[in-house]
């Protein structure tokens, strides 16, 4: 059991959000089962489903800015102490999923060793190749934003909110299939997460007002709903395909994914406890500080999963509707992937599989 002093350093929002992203992150991954139904035929479910649960991964680097800004150790530490953490388990995981590709999905091509350095042999495995770059820079990151100030960093963020409509400039804005340079391109990147992370932690925003929060209210009802109606409404009339939609939509560096972020993240906030309480809540001070720490391992093995464990297993799913379908798939891979990751902590090695 944790000691009452590691427990007391945790922050229970941040534990809560992470496994709720590592739950979304599952349920982004379940229709690739049932891949026509979600890609390419128009479904208001479809849509719907994929504005909610496309957010997962950005949360995992809301976390990261909430947690490690400011840089407080000396650069060299830093980096060799987060690098400990990822870079071992992603090259084991590369070892795995190399491994199923060869001997159990048959589709394994050259390029998947050739390009290994810069693009993962899995999917899932770019939030890892992202992370390590923002761990390396986070340090020189950090000496910028004591330098600019709270004021330098909301000048930023406000930047970075303008880059997300990029994915959205096809149809109304220009044609299609035209390439344009933008002038907000040079912020479309993830450590606008990273950074609105640090500033909602440190500083918060006053979305739970009265004078500025149905303000907030507008602002997230305009990115959530308002830009993905735009979206299926009005730029279907310009030649856009289904899979045109989908991709606008669930692109990480979009105004929608920024505005669920920001309502999530604010949302538990808001309501989490402030710390644990092993008398009055055991329970909440036992289990979700240990689903925080098996995110990652959950993460890692989730897609292998699925793959081989859930959707063989489950044939049944078939014959239900894809959402149920989804549901059902998530619950079950997030609960087997939890079970391995249990197992996995028990050896003396973890640290190299699943970062702890």
């Amino acid at each position: 059991m944790m000691s009452e002093a590691r427990l007391q350093r945790r922050v229970p929002y941040l534990d809560i959000l992470r496994v709720l992203a590592c739950l979304l992150v599952i349920l982004i991954h379940t229709p690739v089962r049932q891949y026509d139904i979600y890609y390419n035929t128009p479904s208001l479910a479809g849509a719907v489903y994929t504005v909610l649960v496309a957010v997962n991964c950005n949360l995992f680097f809301m976390i990261t800015g909430a947690l490690l800004l400011p840089v407080t150790m000396t650069t060299g530490r830093f980096i060799r102490r987060r690098l400990r953490v990822v870079l071992p388990p992603l090259v084991v995981w590369t070892v795995v999923y190399l491994l199923e590709h060869i001997f159990l999905m048959h589709n394994f091509t050259p390029k998947l060793l050739t390009s290994i350095l810069f693009n993962p042999v899995e999917g899932l495995l770019w939030y890892v190749y992202v992370l390590v770059v923002i761990y390396v820079t986070l340090p020189l990151v950090s000496k910028c934003i004591d330098a600019i100030g709270k004021r330098g960093v909301e000048v930023l963020l406000v930047l970075w909110a303008l880059s997300s409509f990029i994915p959205y400039q096809h149809g109304v804005f220009i044609e299609a299939s035209q390439y344009s340079h933008n002038m907000f391109g040079a912020f479309a990147n993830y450590y606008g997460y990273v950074l609105l992370g640090y500033y909602m932690h440190r500083y918060g925003l006053p979305i739970f007002t009265r004078r500025h929060g149905w303000k907030w209210a507008l602002l997230l009802a305009f990115g959530i709903v308002v830009m993905p109606l735009f979206e299926f409404l009005f730029q279907g009339n310009f030649g856009i395909t289904w899979q045109q939609h989908i991709d606008t939509i669930t692109s990480d560096i979009s105004v929608n994914n920024i505005a669920m972020a920001t309502l999530l993240f604010a949302v538990v906030q808001r309501f989490a406890p402030s710390s644990y309480d092993r008398t009055s809540h055991p329970a909440a001070a036992t289990w979700w500080p240990l689903l925080s720490k098996c995110t990652f391992g959950i993460y890692l093995s989730q897609m292998v999963i699925l793959r081989e464990v859930i959707w063989p297993l489950t044939p049944w799913l078939a014959r239900t509707h894809w959402v149920v379908d989804c549901l059902v798939s998530a619950v079950l891979a997030f609960a087997v992937c939890l079970l391995l990751t249990l197992l996995l902590r028990m050896l003396p090695f973890r640290r190299y599989l699943i970062g702890h």
